[in-house]
C-alpha cells in the first residue's frame, strides 16, 4: 500500500464512523493513539465523518415529511424539493439541488 500508517488510520477511523462500526472504531482511535495522533485531531476527523453519516438521514426524513404532508390520493408529479438546510458533502447522486 502507498499510503502511510497515519493516513491509513485516520480514514480507517472515518470509515468505521460512517459505517457504525464499533469494533473498528475501537481499534482505529487506539491505534492513532498509539501513533501519537493528538485527539483533537481524531475529533476532527469523527466531526467530518459524522456529517457524511448524517447526509443520508437528512435527506431521507426530509423526503418523509413531504410525502405525509401530500394527498394519499394524489401522486406527486415532480422530483420533491428539499425542503430543509444542512451541510454535507455533495455527490453525483445527491439530489438535494443546493
Amino acid at each position: 500500500m502507498k499510503l502511510d500508517q497515519r493516513t491509513v488510520v485516520i480514514a480507517q477511523i472515518a470509515a468505521a464512523t460512517a459505517a457504525n462500526a464499533m469494533t473498528a472504531l475501537r481499534a482505529a482511535i487506539t491505534e492513532a493513539q498509539s501513533q501519537g495522533i493528538p485527539k483533537e485531531e481524531i475529533r476532527e476527523v469523527l466531526a467530518l465523518a459524522q456529517e457524511v453519516q448524517q447526509a443520508p438521514i437528512a435527506h431521507t426524513d426530509s423526503l418523509a415529511k413531504q410525502l405525509l404532508r401530500e394527498s394519499t390520493t394524489k401522486k406527486p408529479e415532480h422530483k420533491p424539493e428539499h425542503t430543509h438546510r444542512h451541510h454535507h458533502i455533495h455527490r453525483d447522486d445527491c439530489d438535494c439541488q443546493s
